[in-house]
């Protein structure tokens, strides 16, 4: 307000100084047209307007004379004079005794007559000087500046006024809007502290489309994320409960059975033999679980290094042939060579190890398993697919997560802890690829995976460094051995 305040007075005070020194050039241009001016001036019948005065200033006699209509002299300094004489344009503000403060116009004046009728010309007193003549002469115009300073003085009153007032009531209003504005701020913080852990089914109301509203909104996103989270959460602990819940109640059963009376060897035997096959179930579900829970607490500890994943694929498809054969299911492995990824080969060999051992499990007998690895543009794409029971169509995008069993009411007989598919989701996303699965009901399933490749030439170069390091270290044991037996 005070910038604003003090551009608007110094703005008017430049336009009034401004104007007021156009109405002098323009008086000026008009008194120049009159005829024999000098001389109407000198016989008093001049009318003038009213606080105005005009006069010329000369030389005569190489002295400097004047004539005004009021028969009174303005000192002016005689520089400013001659200057104007000369033919210069001159502007001045002076202070005079008894009529305020005066603008002054100067412009230079030729008479067209120079020969001026007899009158009172004068410097200092009157004199009458016969026979003057004028040739260049300085036209003085003068008005008096209070009209202007009164309405300047009008105007800082106003400002001085207004501008506190409008402080005030701006101040009061911005106080009003601020209140009005921060009330959904308000509303936001008490339905936020009314949510808790227990129940997050609660949303905070949107009401506008500003930027509180979007606030709002991306709060209801959050919590709605944070539900969801809870809600698995919940149901991971449910799940991990009830899988961990039924071999311990197997194994109690067991050795209470066992502790209630003396039995034959074979009983105990069996009884053993029960509690191994639970203690080793519920052993692979706790490393599976600390896995999950290291992989989402982001403390898994990954070795990166250059795989040529056909030789990676076709080793673990032999590890793998052995379970085939105890179901007479055919294993068929396509693999194109030269294919690098980077990847940490301990888990790579568990995503590949989850995605055959569920084809094997659910395939029957005498089914077949096809594995193929092909290129796709930068893609390394790996296809695992088998003749088994398949996927109804709307399990497929809940198949990947945890505890999720397509047959609910399947039994844990056949070994599954429902993460292996989770644990495929968590090892694909750490490789920056993509798992998908085609399946149709009694015609069978097809995982499809896809993992980047790298530069081909540098993976082989890196891996034939690396089995050269490995023969040299070979070699080099086999030598020790040999000198070892000679030595002996």
């Amino acid at each position: 307000m005070v910038l604003l305040s003090t551009s608007v007075y110094l703005t008017l005070a430049h336009v009034l100084h401004r104007n007021f020194d156009q109405t002098l050039m323009n008086r000026a241009k008009q008194i120049k047209e009159f005829r024999d001016i000098i001389s109407i001036l000198a016989s008093g019948t001049f009318e003038d307007e009213a606080g105005e005065f005009i006069s010329f200033y000369f030389y005569a006699d190489k002295r400097l004379m004047h004539i005004s209509n009021r028969k009174s002299e303005i000192r002016l300094d005689t520089e400013i004079i001659d200057r104007s004489i000369s033919g210069e344009n001159v502007f001045l503000t002076i202070d005079v005794p008894n009529m305020g403060k005066l603008r002054f116009y100067l412009s230079p004046y030729k008479p067209d007559n120079p020969k001026i009728a007899p009158g009172k010309y004068s410097r200092r007193r009157d004199e009458r000087i016969e026979g003057l003549e004028i040739h260049s002469a300085a036209l003085c115009i003068a008005r008096p500046l209070k009209y202007n300073d009164i309405a300047l003085q009008h105007l800082l009153r106003i400002l001085l006024f207004a501008v506190p007032l409008t402080i005030l009531i701006s101040g009061m209003g911005g106080v009003f809007l601020a209140k009005r504005a921060f009330k959904p701020i308000d509303q936001i913080s008490a339905t936020a502290l009314e949510i808790e852990e227990n129940d997050l089914s609660r949303r905070i109301e949107v009401t506008t489309k500003d930027e509180l509203g979007r606030l709002a909104s991306t709060l209801n996103q959050m919590i709605e994320r944070l539900e969801k989270a809870f809600e698995r959460q919940k149901q991971f602990t449910s799940d991990a409960s009830h899988e961990l819940r039924a071999p311990l109640a197997i194994i109690q059963a067991e050795t209470t059975l066992s502790l209630q009376k003396n039995r034959e060897p074979q009983e105990y035997r069996k009884s053993l033999q029960v509690i191994s096959q639970e203690v080793e179930y519920m052993s692979t579900l706790i490393n599976q679980l600390l896995l999950l829970a290291r992989a989402d607490a982001g403390k898994e500890y990954l070795l990166f290094e250059s795989i040529e994943l056909g030789d990676f694929i076709r080793e673990v498809c032999s590890d793998m042939e052995i379970l085939c054969m105890d179901k007479d299911i055919s294993l068929e492995v396509n693999l194109c060579p030269d294919i690098v990824v980077k990847g940490d080969k301990k888990s790579l060999k568990r995503l590949i190890h989850n995605i055959l051992d569920n084809a094997i499990k659910y395939t029957h007998c005498n089914g077949s398993i096809r594995v193929m690895l092909e290129k796709d543009n930068d893609m390394a794409v790996l296809s695992v697919s088998d003749t088994g029971i398949g996927i109804p169509e709307k399990e497929q995008l809940s198949i990947f997560e945890r505890f999720y069993r397509v047959d609910k009411a399947r039994s844990r007989s056949d070994g599954s802890s429902g993460l292996g598919l989770a644990i495929c989701q968590y090892i694909i996303k750490i490789h920056k690829g993509t798992i998908s699965v085609e399946s149709q009901i009694d015609k069978g399933s097809i995982f499809y995976i896809k993992l980047p490749m790298t530069s081909t030439l540098t993976g082989i170069l890196h891996l034939t460094n690396v089995r050269d390091a490995q023969n040299k270290e070979d070699d080099a044991r086999d030598s020790y051995k040999t000198a070892a037996i000679a030595s002996n």
